[in-house]
């Protein structure tokens, strides 16, 4: 949106870099920019604060940062206070951030936080962009694409790309941050979709990762996305990555997303105990977790189970459930995390509530630190770390994956690939640290 108004723009994505700090220093003194804006999730709002510092100590007052994305939403005055940003954009921040940039009066610029003569200021919510065809391509052209590459391990071209359809999404989750995109349903238009897919291709993508919140929530313009790949004749990669609800797919979608290639499907199982997934609004019954990863097998898509454990209704029985249910079920790949109650759900906010919060070090905020973040009402973090441990042993161990897996493999050409990831995630310590 800023460089189609005629502003000069760069994107710097440190996630990429071996040597991200060097990267950093060189590109400040190359670049000088008049204006620096971050997004972050909670587990790397220390890096956006470490950064925000090397800045400002860098550039001085002559640089403006606007701090945005879900930590920054959740918590815009801490944010202010605990970084060297001048602003937090809450919620969506394309209208905004061109404000800022247009020079509009901060006064005048809603659904932001700054400061003024050292108080945290605040103006009115913005109204979220109704109508998505209305947004400009994203600038791809800004990256450096070749560099976004995938082992054949994790997806079927490369590089990939994300992709963006749809905005919001209407289900109550308690451990679901909102707070961005919001409950309400915004979609952009099936012809926009597919234009956006040939522009990507056109930009190098490999594969595109749908992101949406939810893509199937309306089941009927999903199909009709399908549809329209297929009548267009493209040829191309592409999962939902982000996950599907097992109540809104049906057979008829699931054919039409693998015929439009489609290839794999994210599947929010959660729990395998009803009255921890009632405990969590999910909105699901177990039966119709069955019937869509039997659905999902019969149309013969690759799939991707997500599971939690230590919902807030999580007994150890309810976690034993949990990993017979993910064995029974036995998708393609599971993955299972211990649940970390993060800022802007509603179970965060319940859980500090009831002073169940032990910690707001936002540098803890990961799966492997739960038991130093919050006391889980039910269960001790050592058996919430035996079943995480127990979940992925019996599984990637058991039988049918790894007969399912080797002859995958072979067939594939990705034995040593394989066997390489699979070291990787349980004997991680064979492998050197992330360089800083």
């Amino acid at each position: 949106m800023l460089k189609g108004k005629g502003f000069d723009v760069a994107v710097l994505d440190l996630g990429i870099e071996d040597k991200p700090y060097e990267i950093l220093d060189k590109t400040l003194d190359e670049q000088k920019p008049r204006v620096v804006g971050f997004t972050s999730t909670s587990p790397l709002y220390f890096e956006v604060r470490e950064i925000s510092k090397i800045i400002r100590k860098k550039l001085g007052r002559d640089v403006r940062m606007v701090y945005g994305g879900p930590h920054a939403t959740a918590l815009p005055v801490d944010s202010l206070n605990d970084t060297e940003a001048d602003i937090v954009v809450s919620s969506e921040g394309e209208n905004a951030l061109l404000e800022i940039m247009e020079g509009k009066p901060l006064a005048d610029i809603n659904g932001i936080y700054y400061k003024k003569n050292g108080d945290v200021l605040s103006n009115p919510p913005a109204p979220l962009i109704k109508d998505l065809d209305t947004l400009p391509f994203p600038a791809l052209d800004l990256y450096d694409i070749k560099r976004y590459k995938c082992p054949k391990f994790l997806s079927k071209g490369t590089p990939t790309a994300n992709m963006e359809t749809s905005r919001g999404c209407p289900s109550a989750c308690t451990f679901c941050n909102k707070n961005i995109a919001g409950r309400l349903f915004r979609k952009k238009s099936p012809d926009r979709v597919v234009d956006e897919i040939k522009y990507m291709l056109r930009m190098g993508a490999g594969e595109i990762r749908i992101v949406d919140d939810q893509f199937a929530t309306d089941i009927e313009r999903a199909k009709m996305i399908c549809e329209k790949i297929i009548q267009s004749g493209l040829k191309f990669p592409w999962n939902l990555g982000n996950g599907v609800r097992v109540d809104r797919v049906d057979e008829e979608f699931l054919v039409l997303a693998k015929r439009a290639g489609c290839y794999q499907v994210g599947i929010g199982f959660e729990s395998g105990d009803q009255a921890s997934l009632d405990g969590i609004n999910k909105g699901i019954k177990i039966e119709e977790s069955v019937r869509c990863m039997e659905l999902v097998r019969k149309v013969g898509l690759e799939s991707v189970g997500f599971f939690m454990l230590g919902l807030p209704d999580d007994t150890e029985e309810s976690l034993k459930k949990t990993v017979d249910f993910a064995l029974r079920l036995m998708p393609d790949y599971a993955k299972v995390t211990i649940t970390i109650p993060f800022p802007g759900t509603i179970m965060f906010e319940d859980y500090e509530k009831r002073g169940l919060i032990k910690s707001r070090d936002w540098t803890l905020y990961n799966l492997h630190r739960a038991g130093e973040i919050y006391t889980h009402p039910n269960l001790s973090h050592e058996t919430l770390q035996h079943y995480y441990n127990m979940f992925y042993w019996k599984y990637y161990f058991h039988p049918r994956f790894l007969a399912r897996r080797i002859v995958k493999s072979f067939s594939e050409g990705t034995v040593l690939q394989d066997v390489y990831y699979g070291l990787q995630t349980f004997f991680p310590t064979l492998f050197p640290a992330r360089p800083q």
